[in-house]
């Protein structure tokens, strides 16, 4: 019986119950067979995989929580959700809530990982917790959150355009 048949379907069911919505549980199931497939073809002089079905599922949960990690990453909803919450805290004052406008509009200018890095650190999280959601090292947590708020800075002092 071919690996396909034998570990698709519950390497799929596994996926999902990791969270994947069910095309990408089908795609990582697909690929972390492919892989085991192709791994002597891509590196001969490896041992060959002993057990199979620990080592399908192992890589299954690490393409899971890899798209995880990037889609939480790469979310834009720090930002949307940091900006609803100035806007409503500012309408009542016009000059105050077109400064909010305006920072909104420089953070999203700002490089993805440094906005990103921004909008938590303006939404009140620590530098530890902003290291944890962003999946890196708190050392460069607290380098993108200060580069990002000195280009920030800059932007709004029209010195960056």
């Amino acid at each position: 019986m071919s690996l396909r048949k034998l570990y698709y379907v519950d390497l799929a069911k596994f996926a999902v119950r990791l969270g994947s919505s069910t095309s990408d549980a089908q795609t990582f199931a697909e690929d972390a067979v492919t892989e085991l497939v192709m791994r002597p073809l891509k590196r001969p002089g490896r041992d060959p995989v002993r057990n199979e079905s620990a080592w399908l599922y192992r890589t299954v949960r690490h393409m899971v929580m890899s798209a995880r990690r990037h889609q939480r990453r790469f979310d834009n909803a720090d930002i949307d959700q940091l900006g609803d919450r100035l806007c409503q805290t500012t309408w009542a004052s016009p000059d105050l809530h077109l400064e909010v406008v305006e920072t909104l509009h420089a953070i999203r200018a700002l490089p993805e990982d440094q906005a990103h890095a921004v909008a938590l650190a303006l939404a009140g999280h620590s530098r530890e917790a902003i290291a944890e959601i962003l999946g890196i090292s708190l050392s460069a947590a607290k380098q993108r959150v200060s580069r990002g708020r000195r280009r920030l800075l800059a932007k709004l002092e029209g010195r960056d355009r």
